[in-house]
């Protein structure tokens, strides 16, 4: 059932859209895009998207939960869930993100995911763990308990890091640290041996210190401006080298609550677009009604798409990475560079757009079918047909 075509499709390309086209797929792969040669008996299927946009599907590097489920369950079942829901909200490939926590407990979550990984055979595709914490700064923990941290005065933190790194290898593909730590630029060097990419996130280091540790190393900053200090005048800290260097690649959460689409607009004219990455954040809240919801052994409030902390705090977020496309293209940016945010430039950094991130013959039939108002109407997983509304 992987052989088909989607014909009468607005296909998102990576740098145009081609109006009224098919898209042909053979064996789970993309074969053809533009106008539909005479069919060679060989489709299972024809879906007409009587206009719609046919855009790839979207990768998250950044969320921690989906379908009432959270990584740090720490079962199969919830992450499977997860995967379920992401994959129906667009999302179709993903870094499964953990919280702040002991390290006997990140090993327990790091071998379910290792195995649901090994086996999955439907859902969102799990690409690896975003490692966030426990080596974070107590003065910016967010909606991270600060009982989880790792205390900065223990002298074995690169040693528990490093354990955890080689048991599982190649499973986390990104840590994020407070690096202003004493342990932080030895944690660096562990990253670049590990091949995992070290970013900067719920820390409090100033601009000299982020200008250090990009000579160690760090090339990316976690969720910016959140969790970190704001730029001033006379303290520009870590997020003004962050801006000017254009080899530091920016999450960002464009949810529309995290960061104002001021900022938004500001730092897509400052950086260089494949330095921006759009990330979800997304909590176990995504896809789920307004509720309580727990985060890291703290509840949640999730209001009108809101999620925070009993204080007002902004605890992660209840949306998909597809509102973050909406925020852009909402603002005023066409398609294709909305797109390109959370799909292809999030594929080149984890070194898979060889098969995913865009459309283009050859690559994975990963596609998502959105109508007038971007919202979700079918998704296909190498051809499949998984997720329709």
């Amino acid at each position: 059932m992987n052989n088909g075509r989607i014909t009468h499709a607005k296909v998102v390309l990576s740098d145009q859209v081609l109006d009224d086209e098919t898209v042909i797929i053979r064996g789970g792969r993309i074969v053809a895009v533009g106008s539909a040669p005479a069919t060679d008996g060989c489709d299972a299927w024809t879906v007409d998207a009587a206009g719609d946009w046919i855009v790839p599907g979207l990768i998250d590097l950044h969320v921690h939960g989906a379908g009432g489920c959270d990584t740090m369950d720490g079962t199969p079942e919830s992450l499977t869930a997860m995967s379920r829901t992401l994959l129906s909200q667009g999302t179709t490939a993903f870094l499964t993100t953990t919280m702040s926590s002991s390290p006997d407990t990140l090993a327990t979550v790091l071998t379910n995911i290792a195995a649901v990984q090994k086996a999955q055979t439907d859902g969102a595709e799990i690409l690896g763990v975003h490692m966030e914490g426990p080596f974070l700064s107590p003065a910016y923990k967010g909606a991270q308990t600060e009982e989880a941290l790792y205390p900065a005065e223990r002298a074995d933190e690169a040693a528990v890091f490093a354990a955890l790194a080689e048991r599982y290898p190649g499973l986390v593909r990104i840590l994020t640290l407070a690096i202003e730590r004493p342990g932080a630029a030895e944690l660096v060097r562990l990253c670049r041996q590990f091949g995992i990419i070290p970013s900067v996130g719920h820390s409090e280091a100033t601009y000299e210190q982020m200008r250090q540790a990009v000579e160690w190393g760090v090339s990316q900053v976690t969720h910016a401006f959140n969790a970190m200090p704001s730029i001033h005048h006379r303290r520009p800290g870590l997020l003004t080298e962050a801006l000017k260097n254009p080899a530091i690649r920016l999450e960002l959460i464009a949810d529309g609550v995290h960061i104002h689409p001021a900022i938004l607009e500001l730092v897509l004219g400052i950086k260089p677009e494949p330095s921006v990455l759009l990330v979800s954040d997304g909590t176990r809240a995504v896809g789920m009604p307004d509720g309580e919801y727990d985060l890291g052994g703290q509840m949640t409030y999730v209001k009108n798409g809101i999620a925070t902390l009993s204080d007002g705090t902004i605890a992660g977020s209840a949306f998909p990475l597809l509102q973050g496309v909406k925020t852009l293209a909402k603002i005023g940016y066409d398609l294709p560079r909305a797109i390109r945010h959370a799909s292809l430039y999030p594929a080149q950094l984890l070194g898979i757009e060889d098969h995913l991130g865009s459309i283009a013959p050859g690559k994975e039939a990963t596609l998502v079918r959105l109508d007038f108002a971007l919202n979700i109407k079918q998704v296909w997983q190498r051809g499949m047909l998984v997720s329709w509304r």
